[in-house]
């Protein structure tokens, strides 16, 4: 990708703050899902991905958001979006 990653153990320390699971730092695989494994609900999944659109000066669609299922899927989004230099709407 051209440009912009999102650092893995960054996103991954969010993800834990966002969830209501016990869950560790080295459980948390680019597989595991978002409500089943990590136990996002759909405030917790909006919210977090709100404050990676402020982090990083992306938008996200609302249609995008009903397709992540995985942390991997999450990640790859976020990283689209920044190689794709999406800025926010004003």
């Amino acid at each position: 990708m051209s440009g912009g990653r999102l650092d893995w153990d960054a996103l991954v320390e969010r993800l834990l703050d966002a969830s209501d699971e016990e869950v560790s730092a080295s459980e948390v695989k680019p597989e595991s899902r978002l409500k089943e494994d990590l136990g996002l609900g759909s405030l917790q999944a909006i919210t977090l991905v709100m404050d990676l659109e402020e982090e990083y000066g992306v938008v996200v669609e609302d249609e995008e958001l009903e397709g992540l299922v995985t942390v991997g899927d999450l990640r790859d989004l976020v990283e689209s979006k920044i190689a794709d230099g999406s800025e926010p709407a004003s």
